[in-house]
């Protein structure tokens, strides 16, 4: 009978203990198994979708620099595996990050980027747009069905504007940019694409890249008035948004200057592009060379600002032509917006040619 006690009580303290320590205590194996797909898998699939639904090169490659910055400084690790540790540890990295890291410090690696001391770091606009892509990515991963949580949202504290930066030119800085100066700048040194691209930029409020990128057929003649065609028709051509795709008229001020003749000597010398000088960069468009002219062009002329770009250019024209009453339908289709209205963008339609020119071009 004792020999039986002593088994019993041997059976219970088996029983009491073994189990217990199997369920607390699980292996760091069991800890580190996910199911998820990997980030850069992620990453492929993502940029998958929006080259499918046809999203701009240039909006892709930022996708892929902020995607590959997340790898660089969380690893290949499985998406459902992300912790708020991780959600923290990528932003206050990318905080601790210099500006122009490809062209200043091309060969360093994540962590002696870290150590750098007196580096100008990223600004805050670039920062959020690292964090916004990222967070964007995970959302999509969430829609998917690849992970439950995003561990990036709300890790980026918006901060208070400090001063209020003017995106627009004024009356008199239009005057100087489009002044004398500019033909000095331009035609008189045999580089005709600065003065027209900037003078039609000017008298459209177009995007840098719509124009830098039009063939010399896109310049053509409807109902009497004359056009730019701005599409994506060739492969060379991409329009950032589906309302990008329109009908511009072409303001009679640089008809005045003679920017048909410009055509017809392109023409006649058998060129497919308008401006055949400006060539595409991979993952920027046709109008780098003079985004980059044009930053040179406003310092030279004492009004290199915070804020104000050759993109300032089409703040200006909506500007104007909100001061003077333009109807806003009108102006978002002069500069290719959607109207934010299902009812006005699908049964609104295009509008007249003559009604646009007369009521929204004319008045820039």
């Amino acid at each position: 009978m004792e020999l039986e006690h002593f088994k019993l009580d041997d059976q219970a303290i088996t029983a009491k203990h073994k189990p217990i320590e199997k369920e607390t205590q699980p292996t760091s194996l069991q800890q580190q198994v996910h199911t998820g797909i990997s980030l850069a898998q992620l990453s492929d699939r993502y940029l998958q979708t929006k080259t499918e639904a046809g999203y701009p090169e240039k909006t892709i490659k930022g996708y892929q620099d902020s995607h590959q910055l997340m790898l660089e400084i969380l690893g290949n690790c499985a998406v459902d595996s992300l912790t708020h540790q991780e959600g923290r540890k990528l932003v206050e990295t990318i905080k601790k990050l210099p500006s122009n890291r490809s062209k200043c410090y091309p060969k360093l690696t994540l962590q002696q980027l870290l150590l750098l001391e007196d580096a100008k770091l990223l600004s805050y606009k670039t920062i959020l747009k690292h964090v916004e892509r990222i967070s964007s990515l995970i959302n999509w991963a969430i829609n998917q069905g690849y992970t439950n949580q995003n561990v990036f949202r709300g890790k980026l504290e918006p901060i208070r504007s400090q001063q209020i930066i003017e995106k627009h030119f004024t009356s008199d800085e239009m005057n100087l940019i489009l002044g004398e100066r500019l033909k000095k700048e331009s035609l008189e040194q045999g580089k005709p694409e600065r003065y027209w691209v900037t003078m039609l930029s000017a008298y459209s409020g177009a995007r840098l890249n719509e124009i830098c990128q039009l063939n010399v057929d896109d310049i053509s003649k409807t109902d009497g008035i004359w056009l730019m065609n701005i599409n994506a028709k060739t492969e060379d051509k991409s329009i950032k948004t589906q309302s990008g795709t329109r009908l511009v008229p072409i303001h009679p001020k640089l008809l005045e200057l003679g920017f048909l003749d410009y055509v017809d000597q392109v023409r006649n010398e058998n060129q497919q592009k308008l401006f055949p000088n400006l060539k595409k960069m991979a993952g920027a468009g046709f109008g780098t060379r003079i985004s980059h002219w044009f930053a040179r062009y406003l310092k030279k002329l004492g009004i290199k600002k915070k804020g104000k770009n050759f993109h300032s250019f089409r703040h200006t024209v909506v500007n104007r032509l909100i001061n003077q009453k333009v109807y806003e339908p009108f102006i978002k289709e002069l500069i290719g917006h959607s109207h934010g209205s299902i009812t006005l963008d699908i049964y609104g339609g295009r509008k007249p040619l003559q009604v646009l020119l007369n009521e929204c071009v004319t008045k820039i």
